[in-house]
């Protein structure tokens, strides 16, 4: 048989999904797993939501539709964007997506040539790295540091860009990190991108889990909620910015895969829009009434489940730091956790960080109890000089279970 294509080699993929299952092989086993090792919010969707999904289901709303998702959503969308970003957005900046990944995949494809330069967070979501890899680009990770509070120093991103630098990647709060760049970074960004003329993808899923007070205020429907910077507030930056954002975290629609590209760079949905038609046709109809109906008057679902996560992170990291070898950043945004555990895995004698995760998911042979994490490793391959071993624990489940995963991460390390 001929080989298959080489340019799919190239795909990395995303290992909060991959190891799912070998995670319930072990259960298979009898093992007792508490799972903290993906993104899923602990609640459901919005109610106002379920009720449109389903009579959009009762009128038949199954059958073709345009590509780049219904007028009205598009429209809700650009109404959202305006109240929280400060460019006024139009129906015809944002295209629907099955996902965030698309915008991922789609803006590389669009934007980047082969041997393009593209940087990117390090760690950071695997998929940046995926696509910048398939596309032939170089990829040149950015690292966000513990000390900076999970950010990049803007002088490492000074000695990064040059005259080959295409797309500078943010992901304001970060996964895995939580952690969030404020107006004085996306100023001095913005000076960069307009010196060396390169386009930004800014990934802003998690904008609205914002806690910390310094936190801009938006007003949307009658509602008052904090969010994270975005750098097109920057004068200029909506025109070489791509918006990557969503429905899956803010309103726990992850199954319902709904996101979008919203921009104003000149000619980009055009090229988009071909994209969708080529990989999607269209979304479901249903999923499109849900995401509207999550977007009305009525935010009280989804700040109150914000809320929870800022409850839950207080909680969790004082845990986390009482148990020794362990030591965790209190992040402004997102529902991860990003702990240190250098010196944990120091003391167990484990390699590094995906030993510990490993380690951890069998602990307790004799009670067959584990739990699930994520590694360091599984955001990016570490760079050159990096020492430091993190694993990543999502905060989005409820609290009895963080609580019972920190339990046994506690009995795990002070063996």
């Amino acid at each position: 048989m001929k080989p298959f294509a080489k340019a799919f080699d190239r795909i990395g993929t995303e290992n909060a999904f991959a190891i799912g299952p070998q995670i319930a092989a072990i259960e298979k086993q009898g093992y007792d797993i508490v799972r903290v090792n993906i993104g899923e919010p602990g609640c459901n969707i919005p109610q106002a939501a379920t009720k449109a999904m389903v009579e959009s289901v009762k009128n038949h709303e199954t059958h073709y539709t345009a590509s780049a998702g219904i007028d009205s959503l598009r429209q809700a969308v650009a109404d959202y964007l305006s109240a929280t970003r400060k460019p006024n957005y139009q129906a015809s900046d944002v295209i629907m997506a099955p996902g965030g990944k698309p915008v991922i995949g789609g803006t590389m494809m669009i934007l980047v040539n082969p041997k393009d330069e593209v940087i990117y967070p390090s760690p950071g979501y695997p998929i940046y790295e995926s696509m910048i890899n398939f596309v032939g680009a170089k990829a040149v990770p950015i690292a966000l540091k513990e000390e900076k509070g999970f950010k990049f120093d803007i002088n490492d991103l000074k000695k990064l860009v040059s005259k080959k630098t295409k797309l500078l990647i943010l992901n304001s709060p970060s996964n895995p990190t939580g952690g969030v760049l404020e107006e004085k970074d996306m100023a001095e960004i913005a000076a960069l991108a307009k010196k060396y003329d390169f386009y930004v993808l800014s990934d802003e899923i998690y904008s609205r889990i914002a806690f910390d007070k310094r936190m801009r205020i938006v007003s949307y429907k009658g509602n008052k909620f904090r969010v994270t910077e975005s750098i097109v507030n920057q004068p200029g930056m909506a025109e070489r910015t791509v918006i990557l954002d969503g429905f899956s975290k803010t309103y726990a629609m992850t199954g319902l895969r709904l996101g979008y590209a919203a921009t104003k760079i000149k000619g980009f949905q055009d090229k988009f829009l071909t994209f969708a038609i080529n990989f999607w046709s269209n979304l479901p109809v249903p999923c499109m009434r849900a995401a509207e109906a999550a977007l009305g008057k009525d935010q009280r679902e989804a700040q109150a489940e914000i809320k929870g996560y800022e409850q839950k992170r207080d909680v969790i990291v004082k845990l986390l730091n009482q148990i020794e070898g362990i030591k965790c950043h209190n992040p402004m945004g997102s529902f991860y956790l990003f702990p240190n555990v250098t010196q944990a895995c120091r003391r167990l004698r484990l390699k590094d960080s995906e030993e510990m995760r490993k380690y951890l998911l069998t602990y307790d042979k004799k009670n067959k109890r584990g739990v699930a994490v994520l590694a360091r490793q599984h955001f990016g391959k570490k760079l050159p000089g990096e020492k430091d071993e993190y694993i990543r624990i999502s905060i989005a489940g409820t609290l009895d279970s963080l609580k019972e995963a920190v339990k046994r991460i506690k009995e795990a390390v002070e063996l």
